[in-house]
């Protein structure tokens, strides 16, 4: 019998829905994806934002006048525009975020039905978004347990992820 091989590089598990509300999340990773790689054109950071409920992603525009959620995101990180600075220009890399503590507030987001190739009205299920970000409530200390993560199953009890 043949057998196929199927490359699921890159392949991720569909996003939980996680509860609505403000949710503490760690920031796994962040990326710039440029406007070349973009479906849509514009360049944005693309987040991996980890609960105790499961990871969702997290997208941050760099359109002028929508950075909002990527401002918000990054004062909860501690990161500011240098004083005086007229372009008040907020300058990151990964290693200045990943591994922090914020709180994001989820909404489930009802998703707009479409007609799949057979012509049946499809209606996808709701999807967990952040919509607001701040200043972790606390933080544990590098190396400690953290109670809000505790994971039975993670021997030394330090934070799991």
């Amino acid at each position: 019998m043949a057998k196929w091989p199927v490359s699921m590089v890159g392949e991720q598990d569909k996003p939980p829905l996680l509860s609505e509300g403000w949710t503490r999340f760690r920031i796994v990773s962040v990326k710039l994806v440029s406007e070349e790689d973009s479906k849509s054109g514009t360049a944005y950071f693309q987040w991996e934002m980890k609960a105790e409920e499961g990871t969702i992603p997290m997208r941050t525009t760099l359109i002028k006048g929508k950075r909002w959620l990527l401002k918000q995101t990054l004062s909860a990180c501690g990161i500011e525009a240098k004083e005086g600075d007229p372009d008040e220009k907020y300058s990151f890399g990964p290693e200045d975020v990943e591994g922090k503590f914020v709180m994001g507030k989820v909404v489930n987001k009802e998703q707009k039905p479409y007609t799949n190739r057979d012509g049946d009205e499809i209606q996808p299920d709701p999807k967990s978004e952040i919509n607001s970000v701040k200043k972790a409530e606390h933080t544990a200390a590098a190396g400690k347990p953290d109670p809000v993560f505790a994971n039975k199953d993670n021997d030394d009890n330090t934070i799991p992820f």
